[in-house]
């Protein structure tokens, strides 16, 4: 099995004693925060997944809520709920990165083991403008440069302004101007929004393939 670590939301009590104990018995690497406002501690900390205690979640403010919902949309989710009468956790899978199994282990060692690790600060997007150079190879001699800007950005990746032609899977390298560190980030293009064939607007939605610790940080405080 790879190497797994999640990231446990659970308020003091019998309930985390047990959900420790379960975790440090499949040999999981774990960190515990007592609510959804706390997750930001372990912002720069790359998880495989995320357990969410049924009676944290109800007590749970209502940012903290949206908060939750975020995470939800972009790592697996097992909420579990600890049953004292048959010392017994059970779990409901809630996102599309979850799968359908409600069994505690088997979404340790089986979903969450084969999810990629990602830390938290990519779970924050922002419509902000930034100026942005698009640059790629269209042959071993020919090199294009696009001038465009953001419309949505995020550790991870963002929606770019572009009526030239692509198709998903192309890659290219993404200076951003307004950060400090202007190293070329290598992408990958995910989605292409083309001009004229819809009410959209016209672009490319890019996922960041590397990035340097200081991008991520100035990214984060655009954010």
């Amino acid at each position: 099995m790879n190497e797994v670590r999640i990231l446990l939301v659970c308020m003091e009590g019998v309930s985390l004693s047990a959900y420790i104990k379960e975790l440090s018995s499949l040999g999981i690497a774990h960190d515990v925060v007592p609510s959804f406002g706390d997750t930001y501690k372990h912002k720069k900390t790359k998880y495989n997944g995320f357990l969410f205690d049924v009676a944290t979640v109800v007590r749970a403010k209502s940012k903290d809520k949206i908060e939750a919902n975020r995470l939800v949309e972009r790592f697996p989710v097992l909420r579990i709920n600890y049953l004292l009468s048959g010392d017994v956790i059970r779990g409901i899978p809630i996102g599309k990165f979850s799968g359908e199994s409600n069994e505690f282990d088997y979404f340790i060692t089986h979903v969450c083991a084969n999810f990629p690790g990602r830390s938290l600060r990519g779970s924050k997007s922002s419509s902000r403008v930034l100026n942005v150079l698009l640059r790629r190879e269209l042959s071993s001699d020919r090199i294009s440069i696009e001038k465009s800007v953001t419309f949505d950005i995020s550790e991870e990746g963002g929606f770019f302004f572009s009526i030239k032609r692509w198709e998903e899977g192309d890659p290219l390298s993404v200076v951003v101007k307004e950060l400090t560190d202007r190293t070329p980030i290598l992408s990958i293009v995910k989605r292409v929004q083309v001009w004229g064939k819809t009410d959209k607007l016209p672009g490319i939605e890019v996922q960041f393939l590397t990035m340097t610790e200081a991008q991520a940080d100035q990214i984060e405080e655009l954010l």
